[in-house]
């Protein structure tokens, strides 16, 4: 699988590490064992990096990644991260989950994007 989930008890965040190539199907069942992680911990933040994956985005997955997060997530705060040069791929996927109503922030820096999660100064 191209995808880590795993919880992160320091600042209690469930964190999702997409790695190789984010294709939709693998995205669907990475969000639906996110899921099921921040019901257990019953939390309410998530981490999603997108640094490790090799092949860039089309708009359409994005569109449709945030829909389904949309669906599902509407009430997590979530941080994603993606490599500065294709920090365009996040400004899209945060327009369009905010258009949602989803609490997303996109950044390039992961320390940015935890120390937002957790409400702690960067």
């Amino acid at each position: 699988m191209s995808f880590i989930t795993k919880a992160v008890h320091v600042g209690e965040y469930v964190l999702v590490r997409h790695e190789i190539e984010a294709i939709r199907r693998e995205f669907e069942e990475a969000l639906s064992r996110v899921k099921r992680m921040l019901d257990e911990h019953r939390w309410k933040k998530l981490l999603i990096d997108m640094r490790g994956i090799e092949s860039r985005l089309g708009v359409a997955e994005v569109y449709y990644s945030m829909e389904s997060i949309a669906k599902e997530l509407r009430y997590i705060k979530i941080g994603i991260v993606f490599p500065p040069e294709r920090e365009e791929e996040g400004n899209f996927a945060e327009n369009v989950a905010i258009n949602r109503g989803v609490h997303l922030k996109s950044f390039v820096g992961y320390e940015q994007a935890v120390a937002w999660l957790t409400n702690e100064q960067a």
